[in-house]
């Protein structure tokens, strides 16, 4: 599979490439395949326009490509009906709770490089991929991703028992971060309106993705189901000690890696780093990123008012309170 696609390159013979030429022509491949999806994904950006958000059993989801070719129903299917292999990783989030962080601190685990790669989340979401075929030149461990339900993760990626990192951030700070990123990503939100009517939005659980709790409930039950195939890490933990939390992901990984490279990974993982140096296709409308915003824990508290705040926990406390997650964050 992978020389048949890297002899597209032109030059390559088997019998005279070493494996680490075969690598090198492969990661070769597949950056300038991503390179041509990210110009192409600029001129499909140009010419799109808001519209209202596809919905499917009560959710809305983003408006993206494949959404509006086939309908949410069927992107979700597929979604179900991805064909997984044994080794792959997915890493499941709510939007805005730190998905490209913990997809790049992974992906340097599993290369065992602090190196930020070319390939980026959004090449690797899986509903918005209209082919999946592209996935097949990527080499095992395949990192997925998606910000879907666990109902609609591939079914098969579920029989495997492969493994799941899940990533959990305080839902306040999530709401703000998705507030700023609506307003910014309006092609795919369709999100034009104030902070306060984001807040409403959010409480009555009509985001794109849905209800944050009806998320996390679903990942915490499915934990339960499935014992040891889901690591679930939180945002604020990260932050506080990244190294320590990057240690316990390597764990799960089964990934043996020294405390240099650990720390290294934190470093090259950090906000300053990522924002600066990171490709970034949130950038491929206007130039300016809405994927990296301020990164900083409690940033909440600069947009709630008393009574938000109040409403808020009074939601939590009825919604949440029997979760074990909430220790994470709290």
């Amino acid at each position: 599979m992978y020389v048949h696609a890297l002899q597209r390159l032109g030059g390559f013979n088997t019998k005279v490439q070493s494996q680490n030429s075969i690598d090198s022509l492969l990661k070769d491949y597949i950056t300038q395949t991503m390179a041509l999806g990210i110009e192409k994904m600029k001129k499909i950006i140009e010419n799109l326009k808001p519209v209202p958000l596809p919905e499917h059993d009560g959710v809305c989801y983003p408006s993206f490509i494949t959404f509006r070719e086939k309908g949410a129903a069927q992107t979700l299917q597929d979604n179900t009906n991805f064909q997984s292999r044994e080794t792959d990783i997915m890493i499941c989030t709510y939007p805005k709770s730190g998905s490209h962080w913990i997809n790049e601190i992974t992906n340097m685990l599993i290369r065992k490089k602090a190196e930020l790669d070319n390939l980026t989340k959004a090449s690797t979401m899986l509903e918005t991929i209209s082919d999946f075929s592209v996935t097949d030149i990527l080499p095992s461990p395949r990192l997925l991703n998606t910000h879907c339900q666990f109902q609609y993760l591939p079914k098969k990626h579920i029989e495997n028992r492969s493994k799941i990192i899940h990533l959990i951030r305080n839902p306040k700070d999530t709401c703000v971060s998705y507030y700023h990123h609506s307003r910014k990503e309006h092609i795919f939100l369709s999100f034009f309106g104030t902070w306060n009517e984001f807040f409403d939005m959010w409480m009555s659980g009509k985001c794109a993705y849905g209800s944050w709790y009806t998320y996390e409930k679903e990942i915490e039950q499915a934990e339960k189901d499935f014992p040891g195939m889901i690591f679930t890490c939180s945002y604020e933990e990260i932050k506080k000690d990244p190294k320590a939390e990057i240690r316990k992901l390597a764990d799960f990984l089964e990934v043996q890696c020294t405390d240099t490279l650990i720390e290294d990974i934190a470093k090259a993982t950090s906000f300053e780093n990522m924002k600066e140096n990171k490709v970034d296709l949130s950038k491929a409308a206007d130039g300016i990123t809405h994927i990296y915003r301020k990164g900083i824990v409690g940033d909440w508290k600069n947009h709630f008012t008393v009574a938000q705040n109040e409403q808020f926990d009074a939601q939590y406390a009825e919604e949440f309170q029997d979760s074990s997650y909430k220790y994470m964050f709290d």
